[in-house]
């Protein structure tokens, strides 16, 4: 078996594109949206009567279709994002959903659902949960080992993560999209090869409200520690990566650290910031699928892609094209 590889990437986008300006009147954020603008952010994605759980069959089912894989293939599914009950409530009911926690409903999993589902009658099924904006990389690292370890074939990774219709658009200077994300996790695969992954967790920061300035503070070096040490862990050089494929925050910070974190050849693939917003989990993943699909990225490409998360997690992925 090779080093296990991304073999398909599908995803959906919840409702329709709303500017920054537009969710500004409605109060969804706390910044100035000229502030956002200037960021980089110019219209996101929310969801009105879909529910986290019909976005992430959408996309489960669009990746089974569009690459003609066998549902009795797939020897695992690994789902991440909106939890339980709360998975199958429209975004504009979210609250309804959340009361379900409070009875035998906690119990009805969008995990075990998407399996039956899919008709996936030979996968085991696990769940992710608090690792907020990395869940996707922890299903990758899940589904790599799985396929090292224990010589899974396929692993189906999916997320779909909302913010509830109530909620604000913003999460320190970044405006979010509800979409779903799934991608297939090939053990013995030939393009998009894991080369290596590194997570990060600092503990102290778990209350992100209170340590928000601490947060930003922490960021940038512990991000510019990860990027390092996860393309020594690939075994390349600095000068080897072709592409940085980012998480969709702010354009400006990520100037930021790429000077902090120098990769001298690298490219940003920061076409989707404007387009979709921080679609939370499915980030740097819809991103690979556009870059992939778009011919930016060529075969033979070294990747880097790299996420934080709520919790406080830092993560990055070492994939060849």
């Amino acid at each position: 078996m090779t080093n296990p590889c991304i073999r398909a990437i599908a995803y959906a986008m919840a409702g329709q594109p709303r500017s920054v300006a537009a969710l500004a009147a409605e109060g969804k954020l706390e910044s100035e949206p000229s502030l956002l603008e200037r960021f980089g952010f110019s219209t996101v994605h929310v969801a009105t009567g879909e529910s986290p759980y019909e976005l992430a069959v959408r996309a489960a089912t669009e990746l089974l279709t569009a690459h003609a894989i066998d549902p009795d293939s797939i020897d695992a599914v690994v789902y991440g994002g909106t939890p339980s009950c709360m998975a199958f409530a429209p975004a504009d009911l979210a609250e309804a959903g959340a009361a379900g926690l409070c009875t035998s409903a906690r119990f009805r999993s969008p995990a075990t659902r998407l399996q039956y589902d899919l008709g996936l009658q030979h996968a085991s099924v696990l769940a992710l949960d608090q690792l907020a904006c990395t869940t996707l990389f922890g299903a990758v690292r899940v589904a790599r080992a799985l396929c090292v370890a224990e010589g899974a074939r396929r692993v189906l990774c999916v997320v779909s993560e909302f913010y509830p219709a109530g909620a604000g658009r913003e999460a320190i200077y970044n405006c979010t999209s509800d979409a779903a994300c799934a991608l297939l996790v090939d053990g013995d695969g030939e393009r998009n090869r894991l080369g290596a992954a590194v997570t990060v967790t600092k503990g102290y920061y778990w209350n992100h409200d209170a340590l928000r300035d601490e947060i930003v503070a922490s960021y940038f070096p512990t991000a510019k520690r990860v990027i390092e040490q996860t393309v020594r862990a690939a075994g390349w050089q600095a000068g080897d990566v072709d592409w940085v494929i980012p998480h969709n925050v702010s354009r400006r910070s990520w100037e930021l650290l790429l000077g902090l974190a120098p990769l001298p050849r690298a490219r940003l693939w920061a076409a989707n910031i404007a387009r979709y917003g921080h679609t939370l989990a499915g980030d740097n993943f819809i991103n690979l699928h556009d870059a992939l699909t778009s011919g930016a990225v060529c075969p033979g490409d070294r990747l880097l892609l790299f996420a934080y998360g709520y919790g406080a997690h830092w993560t990055a992925l070492a994939v060849e094209a």
